[in-house]
């Protein structure tokens, strides 16, 4: 008896860290708990997971790889809801950790998360997924490394691409980020503009399959499915 309650304890003392760190910090995406999804975080989290979940129906996606998975919301749902082998990757530790944490205490699977950065050189070793979820990243990157860099990075990215990736990124016009103005300018109509940067990266075919809000919600982001 004295041995089962400490083979417990490992559990309750994650559980007691993934309450603690979840208080720590604003959550990005909403949270699987006892196995209910609390709503909430920072962007429309649901709203995107309806079209990203028509778009793996609709292509009959096995797996599924999200570079910049946050608390994991897509990464989860995809395994939870769609049967996918989905896969996380995300440099933040505390977003990581809490991955960690929802995926062990609610025991959804098949699913897995890796600590890294984003780069060229890890998407040169990461193996072809079936659909690559690639959401609120890529500005990220052109302001600190370029659009050349990124222009690259996505031709890489597309050689890793079965059938379809999920696109969406920040815009010029979001003025009230300090980054906005350190992107190219994207003019008056920055959807315009992101659909020809992937069309110059190689992709097929790009197709808007909604919007959602910026992250201060004063500006439309375009949701793209696009084709290598």
């Amino acid at each position: 008896m004295y041995q089962k309650g400490l083979k417990k304890i490992p559990y309750y003392l994650r559980k007691f860290n993934a309450k603690i760190l979840l208080k720590s910090y604003p959550n990005y995406q909403p949270i699987f708990q006892n196995g209910k999804l609390i709503e909430g975080g920072d962007r429309k989290c649901i709203d995107r997971w309806v079209l990203i979940k028509k778009e793996i129906e609709n292509y009959n996606i096995k797996s599924v790889l999200d570079l910049g998975s946050a608390e994991g919301f897509y990464v989860l749902q995809s395994a939870k809801e769609c049967g996918c082998f989905s896969v996380g990757v995300d440099a933040d530790i505390r977003r990581f950790s809490i991955a960690l944490d929802q995926l062990s205490l609610e025991k959804i699977e098949p699913a897995g998360f890796i600590f890294g950065v984003i780069d060229e050189g890890m998407i040169q070793n990461i193996p072809n997924f079936d659909m690559i979820i690639f959401l609120s990243v890529m500005h990220h990157m052109m302001y600190s490394k370029g659009e050349d860099y990124c222009r690259n990075f996505m031709k890489e990215l597309r050689k890793k691409v079965n059938t379809v990736m999920i696109f969406e990124m920040g815009q010029s016009n979001e003025l009230k980020n300090k980054w906005a103005k350190l992107l190219p300018d994207m003019g008056e109509n920055p959807h315009e503009w992101i659909e020809k940067f992937l069309f110059s990266c190689g992709f097929s075919e790009v197709i808007k399959i909604g919007e959602s809000d910026s992250y201060f919600k004063d500006k439309n982001r375009a949701l793209y499915k696009v084709f290598p």
